[in-house]
């Protein structure tokens, strides 16, 4: 009788994943709004990363420096641009990893890497690190990626990340005051 019964529990998800998935070569592709439809070519060519003008304190730190509660911290160095994105798949997820070395005049020769971060190649959503040359710290932001203009917004950054005792590892993490806008384009 149980055995009956698990057939006629499993069968309709059995049924259900049947017609949201179809082969494409060595490419699955998940239909039923599953996959949004991203490619590792979306995400290659020239970002421009925005933040909105705002001065958020530090708080709720923890890690090696939780005394950094209160310290302000500006996104004057924004705009920013990464002309050489690298991107690759993901080890343990299925996402796209993002790496990039800031382009312009406001890039930090010091810093080898001045925004991480990936997209999930699921549903778009993105999260990404920039760095502050300014207040030597990333940024964190989260935000959806379209892939029909070629942006990632509609969220925001509502954390730090700290390097403070300068050994290249990040140690101390920080909220937000408040939510700082962030937006990114690719050219």
């Amino acid at each position: 009788m149980w055995t009956r019964l698990l057939a006629y529990a499993v069968l309709p998800l059995v049924a259900i994943f049947a017609v949201s998935c179809n082969s494409s070569g060595n490419t699955t592709i998940i239909n039923q709004g599953l996959d949004c439809g991203l490619l590792r070519n979306d995400l290659t060519g020239t970002w421009t990363v925005s933040l909105g003008a705002a001065t958020p304190s530090l708080q709720n730190c923890t890690g090696l420096t939780p005394g950094l509660n209160g310290t302000l911290v500006g996104t004057n160095d924004f705009p920013a641009t990464y002309s050489l994105m690298d991107v690759f798949g993901s080890d343990g997820s299925t996402s796209f990893k993002l790496v990039a070395d800031r382009s312009d005049a406001g890039a930090d020769a010091s810093q080898s890497t001045e925004l991480t971060g990936s997209v999930q190649a699921d549903s778009c959503l993105a999260m990404v690190r920039v760095w502050s040359k300014t207040d030597a710290l990333y940024f964190q932001c989260i935000g959806t990626f379209t892939i029909s203009n070629l942006t990632l917004s509609g969220g925001g950054c509502d954390s730090a990340e700290v390097d403070t005792d300068a050994d290249g590892q990040l140690d101390t993490s920080c909220s937000l005051s408040a939510n700082v806008s962030f937006n990114a384009s690719i050219n």
